[in-house]
């Protein structure tokens, strides 16, 4: 009977899980990203989107990053980005004009489910933005009307991206993310206000 068992242990070694030796390089590297991102109006702002009908808003984004990959750690680089958004004008019925910019410094996580270095594929980000700043402008011309609006606070963003080497010390980098923000602001005529808004992006770059 021991003999069975000895047998059909040896016969199953090859197809048990093993252990995974932990990679000892550690490096660190950098990124630099552009694309698109579209407004996410939240409280605060939602209300007078809706009021007036206005158009979607998105414009330009541009992130920079450097992340870190510590040797006694499988799967996960660790970092800081910093990231901001020039959005183009949204038009309301009345010919009113909003526009939206920020900006955000935060903690950077990418897990690499395949990739126990961590250098490539396919990645999960997480950020968290401890800072992060935008202004709100609306006008309206023909009635002579000019709001500027400033709030800062933080937020939190998840993503999906992929990275790929042409060589070492060069490559591409691109991904899709959720950002969602709460920041405090002064409301001309209102005073303090909350308000929650972020995007929904995609970008590509370079890694190096």
């Amino acid at each position: 009977m021991k003999s069975i068992l000895s047998t059909g242990f040896l016969l199953l070694l090859p197809f048990l899980p093993q252990a995974q030796s932990t990679p000892k390089a550690s490096f660190t590297y950098a990124e630099i990203k552009s694309g698109f991102g579209r407004t996410l109006f939240g409280s605060g702002l939602k209300e007078r989107v809706e009021a007036g009908n206005f158009s979607a808003s998105g414009g330009g984004l541009t992130s920079l990053a450097a992340y870190h990959k510590f040797a006694k750690f499988n799967h996960l680089n660790a970092g800081m980005r910093f990231k901001g958004l020039g959005a183009g004008p949204a038009t309301g019925d009345g010919g009113e004009e909003m526009f939206f910019n920020f900006w955000s410094i935060g903690l950077s996580a990418r897990y690499f489910p395949l990739d126990a270095e961590a250098r490539a594929g396919w990645f999960v980000q997480a950020d968290y933005n401890f800072v992060t700043q935008f202004t709100q402008k609306y006008r309206n011309t023909a009635a002579l009307q000019f709001d500027h609006q400033f709030a800062i606070g933080s937020g939190v963003a998840l993503g999906l991206g992929y990275q790929w080497w042409f060589r070492p010390g060069l490559g591409l980098v691109g991904s899709v993310e959720y950002d969602w923000s709460r920041r405090q602001g002064e409301v001309t005529g209102l005073g303090d206000k909350t308000f929650r808004n972020g995007h929904a992006a995609f970008q590509i770059g370079l890694i190096f």
